[in-house]
């Protein structure tokens, strides 16, 4: 069985990601390139993604100091892998449709990131 986390992850992702989406398409639409129109959409997210996953999906026992650590670490790794990912798949996807999977292979880095951090739990 997938842990909880895992499943509250997801809702949380789906959510912030779709609004993302939007602004990513804007940017897009507004002549912005692919690869910074990502990061921005991407610097966005970090905030979201934060404060639902820390209080929902991993219902953090740790103190911000100790979390916020961890989520930097994590996303800073998931960071470096959308910006890889998104320049691979634009090679030969058009932009909205690269972003879409860029997303998901992204999260999963970042889910795993987050659980060998152990983000969310105190002093173990």
């Amino acid at each position: 069985m997938l842990p909880k986390s895992l499943y509250r992850y997801a809702l949380v992702g789906i959510g912030s990601n779709a609004s993302v989406y939007l602004v990513f398409v804007v940017l897009i639409w507004s002549g912005v390139s692919a690869v910074w129109a990502a990061a921005i959409c991407y610097g966005i997210g970090l905030i979201l993604s934060y404060t639902l996953n820390r209080k929902w999906s991993f219902e953090s026992t740790a103190g911000h100091r100790l979390d916020l650590a961890r989520f930097a670490i994590s996303y800073g790794v998931g960071f470096v892998a959308t910006l890889v990912f998104i320049t691979i798949l634009t090679t030969f996807l058009r932009p909205e449709i690269a972003q879409i999977l860029n997303i998901g292979l992204t999260a999963m880095v970042i889910y795993t990131s987050l659980r060998l951090t152990r983000f969310g739990q105190g002093d173990v």
